[in-house]
């Protein structure tokens, strides 16, 4: 028999299976030049809290479009409730990107509307990944220098699995043509396989953030 999509029962699988609340005390949140903070899994009182103390107009959901999973649903309901506007951006915290997707995540990042919050479940890895594009595209910084964003002071770690977001932006930066930018890359020359085969996290770390943590 089908789970039924209850409020009752969304509240459950939120703050006890998706670890909610474990966020009700720490959100990750770190706030970047141009109107965007860097958070974790928002609860729809933590999204009525960024709109009303912080100004925040737009809610990029990197966990993807999800009607299935009690998260999006409470948030998108939230987001309707308060007059955010929701977008969705589906990003792997371990795996690579289709080039599609890649272009789809730049034009977020040209079209957001400021101020936004940008959220994964934890807010280390897809966050830290699209905080990096953000520093990028959006404020003109070169990818070595934006990179700071996953960094394990977010929660990060290069080391384990995750680290597959560092790797692919150091393919790019060893890999790119004299003056050939991140986009043009990614469209021209990026082999998705082969920087996937190429990357190999350390089994300790992996452990650690898969296993202990239970990254997403």
């Amino acid at each position: 028999m089908p789970t039924l999509n209850t409020p009752l029962n969304d509240w459950f699988e939120y703050w006890l299976v998706d670890h909610g609340f474990l966020r009700t005390v720490f959100s990750n949140r770190y706030e970047l030049a141009g109107g965007l903070y860097r958070v974790n899994q928002p609860s729809p009182g933590k999204l009525r809290w960024y709109r009303d103390h912080l100004g925040v107009r737009t809610v990029v959901n990197l966990r993807g479009e999800a009607p299935d999973m009690a998260f999006y649903r409470m948030e998108e309901v939230a987001c309707q409730r308060l007059g955010l506007q929701l977008v969705n951006a589906r990003t792997w915290s371990r795996g690579l990107l289709e080039p599609y997707e890649i272009q789809h995540l730049k034009t977020v990042i040209d079209t957001l509307q400021t101020p936004a919050i940008a959220h994964c479940k934890s807010g280390a890895d897809r966050a830290g990944f699209f905080a990096v594009l953000w520093r990028h595209w959006r404020l003109g910084e070169p990818i070595g220098y934006a990179m700071a964003e996953l960094h394990w002071r977010y929660g990060h770690s290069s080391r384990a699995k995750t680290g597959m977001l560092d790797h692919f932006l150091h393919c790019y930066l060893s890999q790119a043509k004299p003056g050939q930018s991140l986009i043009h890359w990614v469209h021209q020359d990026y082999d998705l396989q082969a920087v996937r085969e190429s990357f190999k996290p350390r089994p300790l770390a992996g452990f650690l953030v898969d296993k202990l943590l239970q990254r997403e």
